[in-house]
């Protein structure tokens, strides 16, 4: 990527440049201005024009500063902090035009510093959108010294993992989140950065942060899935996984261990939250969502039964003007191109819902199928809920073809009714007998399109053990 000071000396009259630490990225790029023998000034509401290195403001309002920059020497680069809320107007657009050449014939630019792209049509083509990185691992470490040297504390033995975490934070979160873990008698918490961060989480509606406590060891069955995952979802090279299954099969409960198993955060975005009421307030939800989800990496990003949120992708042109198809495609270029270690899972339970782009090769490592349990598993279930609601195992009923949230329902009433669980029993109808017909179609689409999410030998007993239930 081409530096700030390689577009002033090309003679670009006009830039946007978005960042998260306008201050930060002012008195860095000021330096690429003074380096090619510039003129570095800000422009902010607040103190009007003021020269870097002098101090001294200048008041004078958005429009006028337009013609300050005109009237300043040659090579005079002026930063306009927030300056994306006055683009809209016609007099800024038309102030715009109508000084671009006077600038660009004396070596001025006008650089619009902001934390989001807001553009108005008559300016696109006029401007060039840079960006400002937030502190890369190296000025973490330097931050977190600092706090350390303040504190009169040695480095952290942790710094790499505290490093780690921190990623994605600007200069003052991370500055505040050390200085908070800093202060904690029990020395520099990995956890207390954590808690922190999930505040970036916490400010945006479309996601939801979900820390488990505990991993796989709560979740029954499902071993070739979890070995799986457990094997690739630390590698930079990992994009996620695409789980297809009978519902309450423990595709959910699956992408909410795996965070715990990993020991990060797993995340929850809401596809049906994303879409909103103005012009593209929808497209630029998504943006933000994946975002977040870069800022908190490392970090699993869970997407609940994601065929609902893109089932009007197809007809998104009659029926939403576009908004569905722009962002599932948004959603799609970030699944190919992103850097970040996210680790997306989402799940489905009707992939015949899903676009055919959706489903191709390098968009996931592997699309798991999840079926009803075996066996083993609904033994494995059936003890690990028995001891969270404190019941005894006695006066079974036949449970065979039922899903695990059937099993752990089971156990909740028994205890809610303090009855056996064969009493209990007589209050669930599995969803094999009420959907039948529509489980072994969805079983039979998978068996030579997606991996069994439990031993192979396992699932062709269950596919057995199924068809001949349906068929009795």
């Amino acid at each position: 990527m081409h530096k700030l000071k390689d577009y002033l000396a090309a003679g670009y009259p006009a830039l946007y440049l978005k960042t998260l630490e306008p201050a930060r990225a002012i008195e860095t790029l000021a330096q690429d201005v003074l380096e090619i023998k510039g003129n570095p000034i800000v422009w902010d509401l607040h103190h009007g024009v003021v020269n870097i290195g002098r101090g001294a403001s200048d008041p004078c309002d958005a429009l006028e500063v337009l013609q300050r920059l005109s009237q300043a020497p040659e090579n005079t680069t002026l930063f306009a902090w927030n300056y994306h809320y006055f683009l809209q107007g016609i007099e800024m657009i038309q102030g715009i035009q109508n000084h671009l050449d006077e600038w660009k014939s004396k070596g001025q630019s006008l650089i619009v510093v902001a934390p989001a792209v807001k553009i108005p049509l008559e300016l696109e083509r006029i401007f060039t959108l840079l960006f400002f990185e937030l502190p890369d691992r190296t000025e973490l470490h330097s931050i977190l010294k600092m706090i350390a040297d303040s504190a009169k504390k040695p480095m952290p033995e942790n710094a790499e993992a505290i490093l780690d975490i921190a990623k994605g934070l600007t200069t003052f979160e991370a500055e505040n989140a050390f200085a908070l873990a800093a202060s904690s008698p029990s020395g520099f918490s990995a956890k207390i950065i954590t808690e922190q961060k999930a505040q970036i989480v916490k400010k945006n509606a479309s996601i939801e942060i979900h820390t488990a406590t505990e991993g796989f060891e709560k979740l029954g069955g499902l071993d070739q899935l979890k070995n799986f995952a457990s094997k690739i979802a630390r590698s930079p090279l990992a994009r996620g996984l695409l789980l297809l299954g009978v519902p309450g099969c423990g595709k959910s409960h699956f992408a909410k261990a795996l965070g715990g198993e990993l020991g990060i955060p797993t995340l929850l975005l809401d596809f049906g939250q994303l879409f909103g009421s103005l012009v593209g307030q929808s497209e630029e939800r998504i943006r933000q969502a994946l975002a977040v989800a870069d800022a908190m990496a490392p970090c699993v990003l869970m997407i609940d039964e994601i065929d609902k949120g893109l089932s009007g992708v197809g007809s998104s042109q009659q029926s939403d003007g576009g908004v569905s198809s722009r962002i599932f495609g948004t959603f799609l270029t970030w699944l190919n191109d992103h850097r970040s270690q996210v680790f997306t899972v989402a799940t489905t339970n009707n992939i015949a819902h899903l676009p055919p782009e959706f489903l191709r090769a390098e968009r996931w490592d592997a699309i798991f199928f999840v079926d009803l349990p075996t066996k083993e598993e609904r033994e494995a279930i059936l003890e690990i809920h028995a001891k969270e609601f404190g019941i005894e195992i006695s006066e079974m009923p036949d449970i065979t073809n039922w899903s695990g949230a059937e099993i752990r329902s089971l156990c909740r009433i028994s205890a809610m009714m303090d009855v056996s669980m064969k009493e209990a029993a007589q209050y669930i109808t599995p969803l094999s007998k009420s959907m039948g017909k529509k489980l072994n179609d969805l079983r039979e689409w998978a068996a030579s399109k997606t991996i069994p999410a439990s031993r192979p030998a396992e699932q062709a007993c269950a596919r057995k053990i199924s068809r001949s239930f349906n068929n009795n």
